[in-house]
């Protein structure tokens, strides 16, 4: 008769660890980057339908710089001086690069000119982001939330075999909303005029 050998506790966990390595990640790291990668490609899809938006806010807000030359050059046609360092923030993650120079001016009729201009661009870009925004399709997304609340703590359990390893650093994720959408993607500010 033949003697069979039953493998020992460690002969399955070297199998376990192979079985692992050949197959990429655990279970429970595969859902978390398959969600985020879906939450990701959603935020990137608004952010190239937002930048569409956004030129004319760019061109009115590079051409609102040039003529100032100086951002100080607008502050007698802003209502306050906190709505300086909003054109200021605004411009620098707007980043406008006119196609043509625009010389500076002295005018404070032309600067008017241009910052009401500014601020209808900017309102029509809002009230377009705005009713776009509710449209966007979270469901897959948040199926895949939902699948990741689940499902993640019992995968990591099964690869660890630590119910207490499992838990570490677990955050379960909220269902996105178009709040967050906002949140992430926000509408611009308008400056107000004197």
């Amino acid at each position: 008769m033949d003697e069979v050998l039953i493998p020992s506790v460690d002969d399955n966990k070297d199998a376990f660890r192979l079985f692992q390595a050949m197959y990429d990640a655990p279970a429970y790291a595969r859902r978390a980057r398959t969600t985020e990668a879906a939450y990701d490609h959603l935020l990137a899809r608004c952010r190239r339908q937002r930048d569409e938006w956004l030129l004319m806010v760019r061109l009115r807000l590079g051409t609102a710089k040039a003529l100032a030359g100086e951002w100080t050059a607008l502050l007698p046609c802003l209502a306050e001086e906190g709505q300086l360092a909003q054109l200021e923030q605004m411009h620098a993650e707007l980043a406008p690069k006119l196609r043509t120079p625009v010389a500076p001016t002295d005018s404070r009729r032309r600067l008017r000119a241009a910052l009401i201009e500014l601020r209808e661009s900017i309102g029509l870009f809002n009230r377009r982001w705005q009713s776009h925004l509710p449209t966007v399709d979270l469901g897959h997304v948040n199926e895949l939330r939902e699948g990741h609340n689940r499902y993640y703590l019992l995968e990591k359990e099964c690869a660890l075999r630590s119910p207490r390893l499992a838990r570490q650093g677990f955050l379960r994720l909220e269902p996105l909303t178009t709040a967050d959408l906002v949140a992430a993607l926000p509408l611009l500010p308008v400056p107000a005029l004197r």
